[in-house]
């Protein structure tokens, strides 16, 4: 049996530069998060020669492609490649002793202003998606919209607020979620991904497992949200409890005080509000031999630990060389809603 191996292969500016990399090459991270923060890349690179803090700086805002290539890694004995993505260069930190240089990237480009810059700027009888298509196609990027769920305003204003920024809570307020990788705007619903077959099962005393920690709480997690809205100009009141399966009778109800047209649209607003608060309830992080199934946004099975068996939600994944690991960080999934 050959011996099992991991590499980064990396494009700068679409050049491979692979190959001259693999020589001063230390370490390496890429941190995959489901929603909420930007996918980064960082690079470690030796430097006692000065190559990298003179010639062979990397330029700011240089993109890099990268991804992991596993040769012999599993039992199916082939070559696999996991694209990581397309990351824009923000920062180049060095030091003298020892003499190394790091390159970190992150998959929101400062070049496409999304972020930093603050704009004004409003939309009439508009749905979520065509925001986003908005402000995907001002910034250069594609958009993913990944849910049937589209909510629609009569009126939407954007004030003194960064383009990511604003459709972040433009899609808080709505339950689902986003994030800007490989030069995408992706925005889903949780529930959908949570759904989704796991990707493995991780078993204990079975599975390569280097490290693990859980954690459950019952703070902040709430048994029911109840959604709220008056209509001066209508006069109009709705409001709508919507109670989690599973939890008990009475205890914490969270009070969401958002515009909804009908009771079926804060029915729909409370559980989705409810999800989002109560979904870290039960977590778990494993470090594992590196898996390059073992992405962001994908669920896995976790058997042997007692009462915190189950099917877990992955919120971030950080593959790390050399040595190729994988470290999880999971939240169970909730059951029926």
């Amino acid at each position: 049996m050959q011996a099992r191996r991991a590499k980064l292969k990396l494009l700068y500016n679409n050049k491979d530069i692979s190959a001259d990399l693999a020589v001063y090459l230390l370490s390496w991270s890429y941190t995959d998060h489901a929603s909420g923060k930007a996918d980064d890349l960082q690079i470690s690179l030796e430097d006692r020669a000065g190559l990298w803090m003179g010639d062979w700086l990397p330029d700011k805002g240089a993109t890099l492609t990268a991804s992991v290539v596993t040769e012999h890694w599993t039992e199916q004995e082939k070559t696999e490649e996991l694209p990581l993505g397309v990351f824009e260069i923000d920062a180049i930190d060095g030091k003298a002793s020892p003499a190394t240089v790091t390159i970190k990237a992150l998959s929101v480009p400062e070049s496409a202003s999304l972020r930093g810059e603050e704009k004004t700027r409003s939309w009439e009888k508009v749905k979520l998606s065509t925001i986003a298509r908005d402000i995907a196609t001002k910034a250069g990027l594609t958009l993913f919209y990944d849910t049937d769920d589209d909510p629609e305003e009569d009126r939407v204003e954007q004030t003194e607020q960064s383009d990511l920024a604003f459709l972040q809570q433009r899609c808080e307020d709505a339950g689902l979620s986003l994030k800007v990788s490989d030069q995408q705007i992706v925005i889903f619903d949780e529930e959908k991904y949570e759904a989704m077959e796991p990707v493995l099962t991780i078993k204990r005393g079975q599975s390569h497992i280097l490290d693990h920690s859980f954690s459950t709480t019952t703070r902040d997690v709430y048994s029911a949200c109840r959604v709220e809205y008056h209509d001066p100009k209508g006069k109009k009141s709705i409001s709508h409890t919507y109670r989690a399966p599973n939890k008990p009778a009475t205890g914490k109800t969270l009070v969401i005080n958002q515009r909804v047209k009908s009771i079926a649209k804060a029915e729909k607003l409370a559980r989705k509000k409810l999800r989002k608060q109560n979904k870290g309830e039960t977590k778990m992080s494993f470090s594992l031999l590196g898996d390059i199934r073992l992405l962001a946004a994908r669920t896995v099975m976790v058997e042997g630990y007692g009462k915190f068996d189950g099917k877990y939600f992955i919120e971030e994944a950080t593959h790390a060389g050399a040595g190729y690991t994988v470290k999880i960080d999971l939240r169970r999934v909730l059951e029926g809603y």
